[in-house]
């Protein structure tokens, strides 16, 4: 005998259950395999929606802190000018001012012109006499009794000033 007549040969209906055999280990492969794409995708999805959350979050909780700095930072502008109420004061600047790139807090006039808060409420200061606490102490005045630190100012000044026409 050669050596082609050792190989083995099939029949049809051999060959037949060969690669059927063969097919449905492929399908079973390819069904696990499939089963496992959806369900990474599955997870995917809710990976991305818990990721989208916490930036979300994280987004609002650095708004809120960037407001707190803005109001602290005001109100401690404030009280370093001697301002009659600082806190309600606080209310004349806040919506122009915001914290920039550098971690600042600076006031936007409605020209687009950003300045250092400090130096804004400072200038404000220096006009607004009216918000600013007398600090002169008893006795120091001229002596005739007359002379008094603050600007009479009236009511509507005082209403428009805090916005409350």
């Amino acid at each position: 005998m050669t050596e082609k007549n050792k190989e083995k040969l099939f029949t049809q209906a051999e060959v037949d259950n060969i690669v059927k055999e063969r097919l449905e280990r492929e399908r079973k492969r390819y069904n696990s395999d499939n089963d496992m794409v959806e369900t990474l995708q599955k997870e995917l999805v809710t990976v991305r929606a818990e990721l989208q959350s916490l930036m979300a979050d994280n987004e609002a909780k650095s708004t809120a802190l960037k407001a707190e700095q803005v109001n602290k930072t005001i109100i401690q502008e404030l009280e370093k000018v001697n301002g009659i109420n600082p806190t309600e004061l606080a209310r004349l600047f806040i919506n122009n001012a915001s914290v920039d790139d550098t971690g600042s807090v600076v006031y936007t006039d409605d020209s687009g012109n950003s300045l250092p808060i400090s130096e804004h409420i400072k200038e404000w200061a220096s006009k607004s006499t009216w918000a600013i606490k007398d600090n002169q102490k008893p006795g120091s005045g001229s002596g005739n009794g007359s002379s008094c630190s603050y600007q009479s100012i009236g009511n509507d000044e005082l209403r428009n000033a805090f916005g409350l026409d």
